[in-house]
């Protein structure tokens, strides 16, 4: 039977419907993972370097203005001290985009709410914060704001669905991956701050090159582990409604799997989001029979499975020759591949260098 538009009703009904499951006493905690427990120790607050840390910073500040590709893929990232984000944020200004950037690069959460201060209804500053806020309170009324400032970004119901699976309350979790079906943008703002990180490294004195290769190998993805976590918990269920025969129960979870490891390769330029974008859809897919009408432009699941193969296959060809390519291409070619990835994307680059002669 072909995927449906229509099986967002038995969507709702389906996910509510475990929270009643659960209450009988079967095994939701098989459906859990340890990692988004709702009692999971919160860390340590995030804080401002002291006078301690900046003081020998000013004596003898790092002078070093460029870095290698084999420096970073050996894991030699460098990372900007208080008074260099400092003297970024004077020079270019203490806007949205500029504090997320400096909160990630220092790692101090108070940037991002400075920010959030500033401009409480900016989405962007609402989902750092939703993903990186230090307790669960802040992170939930950070999430609330977000959804509120962005209604039609689906990662805010994917997010929602999230912290309801962590918390339990299957229905709450249910209505939000329905609600996700309605709102096709899927925007985490990634490409924004790495800009803004990149031009903090320029500020401080690197090559553009090595600027966007800094900010490229320093940023951080806190938001695919949350869909990968709701992926996992979406296909358990899928797992345990075939197990008992339930088709029409396990149908909805397919469309809502599938639809968020499209939107993932759709939506995002990085190769990592895209590269877990075609896992999540792959397990969904490998279940159906290969003649239900699942894929894109009319594509059935075997169809689908077979472009999402070769899709990884090109992936894992290129890698090895792409590798040595990054390491040893001159300034010039490093110039064009990183304007390619900005315009075209990382894999659309990725093939651009290792064709390149």
């Amino acid at each position: 039977m072909p995927l449906r538009r229509t099986a967002q009703i038995a969507a709702a009904l389906a996910l509510v419907a475990v929270s009643v499951w659960v209450v009988r006493g079967k095994k939701w905690e098989v459906l859990r993972k340890p990692a988004i427990s709702a009692t999971t120790e919160v860390g340590p607050a995030s804080k401002p370097r002291s006078a301690a840390e900046v003081i020998p910073q000013l004596q003898d500040p790092p002078k070093r203005t460029g870095i290698t590709i084999k420096d970073l893929i050996a894991g030699k990232v460098p990372q900007l001290n208080q008074l260099q984000v400092d003297a970024f944020l004077k020079n270019q200004g203490r806007t949205s985009v500029n504090l997320l950037a400096a909160s990630r690069l220092l790692n101090d959460l108070s940037f991002a709410r400075e920010a959030a201060k500033a401009d409480p209804k900016d989405p962007a500053v609402q989902l750092e914060l939703a993903l990186r806020g230090e307790t669960p309170e802040e992170k939930s009324a950070a999430l609330a704001a977000f959804r509120e400032a962005a209604p039609d970004n689906s990662l805010g119901d994917f997010l929602a669905a999230h912290q309801a699976f962590a918390t339990g309350d299957a229905g709450a979790a249910g209505l939000a991956l329905v609600q996700s079906l309605d709102n096709p943008l899927y925007a985490d703002f990634t490409q924004q701050i790495i800009a803004g990180s990149e031009q903090a490294y320029r500020d401080a004195g690197y090559e553009p090159t090595s600027a966007f290769a800094a900010a490229m190998f320093s940023s951080t993805l806190e938001h695919l582990q949350s869909v990968r976590d709701v992926s996992d918990t979406l296909k358990q269920l899928q797992d345990e409604f075939i197990r008992t025969a339930d088709f029409d129960a396990a149908e909805p979870t397919v469309i809502i799997g599938v639809t968020l490891g499209q939107r993932l390769q759709e939506q995002s330029p990085y190769l990592i989001d895209q590269f877990t974008g075609i896992v999540i859809e792959k397990k969904f897919l490998e279940q159906l029979d290969p003649l239900t009408q699942a894929g894109p432009g009319g594509q059935t699941a075997g169809e689908r499975l077979d472009a999402l193969d070769a899709r990884l296959l090109e992936i894992r060809t290129l890698a090895p020759a792409y590798g040595e390519k990054l390491a040893t291409a001159d300034a010039a070619t490093l110039s064009q591949y990183v304007a390619k990835v900005k315009a075209d994307g990382e894999l659309a680059a990725m093939r651009w260098l290792v064709e390149k002669k």
